[in-house]
């Protein structure tokens, strides 16, 4: 007898069951749904506003001026930075050609004393 009442409820129970679990599903795919929908609006709105950006952000003639002011900048600076390496270097030889000349000096005078 128990079987029984098991083998005619559990059918119900199983089809109970089986429309809830179904419920459930069908909520969530149309929360995906809505999901991903969203997802591509924004991105479409992204996409626009990207555009947007760029199309307003530096017009042509203005990164060209930029580009040549900062083109001009490096130029004199590495002139500057040229003519001062030269100036180090003249000095640098004009002293060791100082040092040089005292050393000789030393030696001669060491060499006639000794």
């Amino acid at each position: 007898m128990p079987h029984e009442i098991i083998a005619l409820i559990s059918p119900a129970l199983f089809a109970v069951l089986w429309y809830l679990l179904k419920q459930k599903d069908d909520k969530q795919a149309k929360e995906i749904a809505l999901l991903f929908k969203k997802h591509d609006d924004d991105a479409e709105e992204l996409k626009a506003l990207r555009l947007q950006i760029a199309e307003n952000h530096y017009k042509r003639v203005e990164l060209d001026a930029r580009f040549d002011k900062l083109d001009g900048t490096i130029k004199t600076s590495f002139d500057s930075l040229g003519c001062k390496l030269e100036k180090l270097s003249d000095a640098l030889l004009s002293h060791m050609t100082v040092e040089t000349a005292a050393e000789n000096n030393r030696r001669r005078s060491t060499d006639k004393q000794g």
